[in-house]
């Protein structure tokens, strides 16, 4: 068991968990206050793990959802290992965009001793790719928004930390949303820690290093802060013009 992973958030997971058959990971991004008194919107933005396994209901329950535009984060080998069903054109209704956060060809650096560091090179690095996903959520079509990567941790938590920031949600609130992704993958995490590949203490280190803990999101806030002056300026420097700045507030708060 991950005894050292506390629970975080069970009431706001129930809360904000799409229970969307085979996804573990689907959450609505509404319901936040601003610092200006607004609150996202339901049903806008949602946020999510890979779609690869979603069964039929639940690509019904997604569609239900008003879900119309999903923005697939993922690498073009993760597509292929695990094909997103809404990527084949039918009568699904939904416009399917391929954006990898990871600029593909770009080196993976895996070392950094944190994952705030992880996040800083990345927010550096991938600069011209994480701008196309917000130009492409800026500017989807009418309805619901879905953007997901794998586990819907660690390249969606850094997308919805961007987005929530932007609209003027507080630091402590963006943190705590990245941390439900730990609450909402526990039982994933504890099968791999039982029943993974290798060595137990490396499958520990590993989950060690991978929790999603509010300090982590907390500290690179803060540095992209200290190195870009603030998030609209950072989107900015990655290719978002005022006019999609714009579109994506209206999108999330209105």
């Amino acid at each position: 068991m991950l005894s050292d992973q506390p629970a975080i958030g069970v009431d706001e997971v129930r809360e904000r968990l799409l229970p969307w058959e085979a996804c573990l990971n689907a959450r609505d991004l509404g319901g936040y206050r601003t610092v200006d008194g607004l609150t996202t919107k339901w049903g806008a933005i949602v946020r999510s793990d890979t779609l690869s396994a979603l069964s039929p209901s639940g690509q019904e329950a997604l569609r239900a959802y008003g879900i119309l535009t999903i923005i697939d984060l993922r690498l073009p080998s993760e597509l292929e290992e695990k094909p997103n069903p809404f990527s084949v054109p039918g009568d699904h209704g939904v416009t399917y965009i391929h954006q990898s956060f990871i600029t593909p060809g770009t080196p993976l650096n895996m070392g950094f001793p944190t994952m705030v560091e992880a996040y800083i090179d990345g927010w550096e690095r991938h600069a011209p790719s994480i701008g196309k996903v917000m130009r492409a959520i800026a500017t989807a079509r009418e309805g619901g928004v879905l953007f997901h990567c794998n586990g819907g941790r660690d390249r969606t938590g850094q997308i919805a930390a961007l987005l929530l920031t932007l609209v003027g949600v507080p630091d402590e609130t963006i943190a705590h949303d990245y941390a439900l992704s730990a609450e909402c993958l526990r039982a994933r995490d504890e099968e791999y820690l039982e029943n993974g590949p290798g060595e137990r203490a490396d499958r520990e280190r590993d989950l060690v290093r991978f929790r999603t803990r509010p300090e982590v999101m907390l500290e690179a806030l803060s540095q992209l802060r200290a190195t870009q002056g603030d998030v609209p300026a950072y989107l900015r420097y990655a290719g978002v013009n005022d006019h999609e700045l714009d579109l994506l507030r209206t999108r999330l708060v209105g």
